[in-house]
């Protein structure tokens, strides 16, 4: 049985980790903030070490396999992440992943990351092993009815007061997103509440807050390339890229899009209409007049060949590849804008 992220608590890290979890989805603020978790609180339990693993590498099974059967180096115990690209597992890396399930040792813990298993890897033994541990997590995003609800929870969490205006206008600011919703938590935290209104953050401090993110985010950029405006996609692109913006975090966000763009397309390509194919993702309102000029601007193969270059943009930022990553993340969007792909 898998465990929905929105209803983990990472306390059943506190004692130990487990020997081999499994963090699969597509929400990006999920699979960074339970990923930054499982490696605290691993420091914590003396995990020293830590190898990282991609499943496009050639030897990926027989690397995992070898760092099974390895000792740790000073008898200090390691930490080994394995991310997936693809929702399956070839013959060799799903025996590897067995082994580490079924016999697992004490001075290894492992994290496997990557989208939503394939259906016929949902019935795998590995898969089916972790399934009967609950040390399955569900990265999913929050469905848009029940954001509110997250954000205000999110909110109390880190012990964060809003007025209701405040409140609304970081909803409205989001719209859904909960990597941006996080980042906007994480500044709001710095804010020095105003001692005549008691602990209670104003709107003028939130707006504030809001206005100085704005105008270099992420998802502006990502909007940019949905408007198919060019010209704003390079400055974004390389204000952000200047600033030393994550390279990852921005290709979450970027393959997150991408993902609800081709259920979208692949939809309409099976006959249904644009509305309802946007309208079964629970597209936000406010962002149902981009997606549909994309999807209607590109076709299913180009979106295929564009989160096929997501893959090319991860292997780049671990070094397998020469080429910087924020030069992919701009053919990338470039392609989202309707430019031809020339890779």
């Amino acid at each position: 049985m898998a465990l929905k992220a929105s209803e983990f608590n990472v306390s059943a890290w506190e004692p130990s980790l487990w020997p081999v979890t499994g963090l699969f989805g597509d929400e990006a603020f999920y699979l960074t903030r339970l990923s930054d978790t499982w490696r605290r609180h691993g420091r914590q339990h003396g995990f020293g070490e830590r190898l990282v693993l991609d499943q496009t590498d050639s030897d990926v099974a027989a690397r995992l396999s070898s760092e099974l059967d390895a000792l740790s180096l000073f008898s200090d115990q390691t930490l080994v992440e394995l991310r997936l690209a693809r929702p399956t597992l070839d013959s060799a890396l799903r025996e590897s992943l067995l082994r580490w399930v079924s016999s697992p040792v004490s001075d290894k813990r492992l994290l496997v990351t990557g989208p939503k298993p394939g259906k016929g890897e949902l019935k795998s033994d590995w898969y089916q092993t972790l399934s009967k541990h609950n040390h399955l997590i569900e990265a999913t995003t929050v469905p848009s009815y029940q954001f509110a609800a997250w954000l205000n929870s999110e909110l109390q969490q880190h012990k964060l007061k809003l007025d209701e205006d405040a409140s609304q206008a970081v909803l409205q600011h989001t719209e859904g997103n909960m990597l941006a919703a996080g980042q906007v938590i994480e500044r709001l935290k710095l804010v020095q509440p105003d001692l005549l209104a008691g602990d209670v953050i104003a709107l003028e401090q939130v707006i504030e807050i809001l206005t100085q993110s704005a105008r270099y985010t992420v998802y502006d950029l990502i909007d940019c390339a949905l408007k198919a405006d060019l010209k704003g996609l390079n400055r974004i692109a390389d204000l952000l890229r200047a600033e030393g913006v994550d390279a990852m975090s921005t290709l979450f966000a970027i393959h997150r899009e991408l993902d609800i763009l081709l259920q979208i397309r692949y939809r309409m390509d099976q006959g249904e209409a644009a509305n309802q194919a946007i309208g079964a993702l629970r597209v936000w309102r406010s962002r149902e007049g981009l997606i549909r000029g994309v999807v209607n601007r590109l076709s299913l193969t180009t979106l295929r060949k564009l989160l096929t270059l997501c893959n090319e943009t991860d292997r780049a930022i671990k070094g397998g590849s020469q080429e910087p990553a924020w030069f992919i993340i701009k053919d990338i969007l470039f392609g989202l804008a309707g430019q031809p792909v020339n890779r």
